[in-house]
């Protein structure tokens, strides 16, 4: 008597006719897949980068101390000897020159990041950054050990390094990565998870940086930052995917190759496309990259002015501030890690909605002509229609850009509500609440990419990054001169309804933005 087949091997409708390869699962699913892999790299760096940033600041005003009493004396008075007016304005002084150069250098690595991984590829791009910020790293470790003026001008002097390796390159590295990894439909949230672990790693970063201080001295943050750095190199050279470059797929094609270092910013010049038999100009990546700059200029003194309102107006001090900042840098990325991922996937599948309401059986039961029956496939069965994916590539790209619209017009809301903080814990709230209406450089990104063809993405990354940066700078420049305005006045709070009117005219240039319609040729330069 045979024995009864078991339900688990009883073939049904859906059983698939070639069963699956023997060990196909453990294949596919691999115990560390690419993109954690990315998402682990980008916090390690993020982490590493910030370990150093408040000890860097605390040795300049130490150096600038030590060169000021090579030609003066201590009065022997009680209290920090280096608190003298020259100090600081020296102090002041040298730090902003450093951040000239690092600013400088950065916008320059952003430019040659981009033509690094069309070259060769996004896996070389990442690692390489982090070599040469290895080696600045142990040039500073060595200033410090010198000190004084010599050491501040060696200092100052390494941030060349930024050239060929700084935190914006690996960070237009990471975006790549998850570019090209993801699918289009998860891309935009997964730029989102990617800058909440990136803030995550900051924000870890100083905490790390402030206790190896507290605990082991000043050198300790600036060694654990190089033996990080050698870790991070070690592992993105062995265990990153590869990703083919640009170049070789495309080396059939001669005008890829005869791109110039600045192609990134031909993205923003409005192209000609053939729509309805007309020629129209596209001025969507202007307007979106106007867009961009300005969201980014208004929200990137905010972190800024926070600090300064709480010292100069409710007299913080620097534990009250440290901890202002790591609760808004933990609060963003929260928000983009967890909650920005599931308001894209949730906007989409809203707006992508539609009744699935059966076809009329009079429309394919009984077609009036040979034409309109349904063809057999090769097993000689009816063709099925596929099953409707959750989100389609027009409605999800339509809701990033309408998400992209509101998040930085509630963000001026709540950037200009914040002038009427009166007490501060106020401030407090301001920081816990501002990032949840962040997620617009993350969105900028996915919509941006929609608009360009596959190639270009390295380009489109890299114009959005140098736009950001711009932005950083300029933001920093022209709000530090206001708000210095305002203090003069009595009235420094003022400069958040500043930033928040600055978001509105981003929302502005955001609302003419259009998505291409389907059939429309993406931008493809030559």
């Amino acid at each position: 008597m045979s024995r009864p087949h078991s339900p688990k091997l009883a073939p049904t409708e859906t059983t698939s006719l070639l069963p699956p390869s023997p060990g196909a699962d453990s294949r596919r699913k691999p115990w560390f897949p690419p993109v954690p892999r990315v998402l682990f790299t980008s916090f390690l760096l993020a982490m590493t980068f910030a370990v150093t940033q408040t000890s860097l600041i605390y040795a300049f005003r130490v150096m600038t101390c030590d060169e000021y009493y090579k030609t003066h004396e201590w009065d022997g008075r009680e209290g920090d000897r280096c608190s003298v007016p020259k100090i600081e304005a020296d102090s002041a002084s040298q730090i902003a020159l450093m951040s000239v150069i690092t600013t400088s250098c950065t916008i320059g690595n952003l430019f040659f990041t981009s033509w690094f991984m069309k070259r060769y590829g996004c896996k070389a791009a990442m690692f390489q950054q982090t070599f040469w910020a290895a080696l600045r790293n142990l040039t500073q470790i060595y200033a410090l050990s010198i000190g004084g003026g010599t050491g501040m001008k060696i200092i100052q002097t390494t941030q060349l390094f930024n050239i060929i390796g700084s935190a914006g390159g690996y960070q237009i590295a990471s975006n790549m990565f998850i570019a090209t990894l993801v699918s289009v439909e998860e891309r935009t949230a997964m730029f989102g998870v990617l800058s909440g672990i990136i803030f995550m790693g900051s924000s870890t970063g100083y905490s790390v940086g402030g206790l190896l201080f507290n605990w082991f001295g000043l050198l300790s943050p600036f060694q654990a930052a190089f033996g990080l750095l050698c870790f991070c190199t070690i592992f993105g050279s062995l265990f990153l995917p590869y990703i083919p470059p640009e170049d070789s797929a495309h080396s059939d094609a001669p005008e890829k190759k005869s791109k110039s270092f600045l192609s990134p910013l031909k993205i923003f010049i409005p192209a000609k496309k053939e729509i309805a038999g007309k020629a129209k100009r596209d001025y969507n990546l202007l307007l979106l990259g106007c867009g961009a700059f300005f969201s980014v200029l208004a929200t990137g003194y905010v972190h800024m002015a926070l600090q300064l309102v709480g010292t100069d107006v409710f007299g913080f001090q620097p534990g009250e501030s440290g901890v202002m900042l790591s609760l808004n840098l933990m609060v963003k990325a929260f928000f983009l890690s967890i909650c920005f991922p599931r308001i894209i996937t949730h906007g989409r599948r809203w707006l992508s909605h539609r009744p699935s309401l059966p076809p009329s059986p009079q429309a394919y039961d009984h077609p009036e002509s040979a034409s309109q029956a349904e063809e057999p496939d090769s097993t000689g069965f009816p063709q099925q229609d596929p099953a409707p994916a959750p989100t389609d590539p027009k409605h999800g790209s339509l809701f990033d850009l309408h998400f992209l619209r509101w998040s930085i017009f509630v963000d001026g809301v709540l950037t200009s509500a914040t002038t009427l903080s009166t007490k501060g814990w106020h401030l407090y709230v301001a920081a816990g609440v501002l990032p949840f209406a962040s997620g617009t450089g993350s969105a900028c990104k996915g919509v941006t990419l929609d608009f360009v063809e596959p190639e270009l993405r390295a380009d489109a990354l890299s114009a959005i990054a140098l736009v950001e940066k711009l932005a950083q700078v300029s933001t920093i420049s022209i709000f530090g001169s206001v708000f210095a305005l305002l203090s003069e006045r009595g009235n420094p709070t003022l400069v958040f309804l500043l930033n928040g009117c600055t978001a509105m005219i981003a929302f502005m240039f955001l609302l003419f933005v259009r998505m291409p319609r389907p059939g429309e040729p993406r931008l493809a330069l030559a």
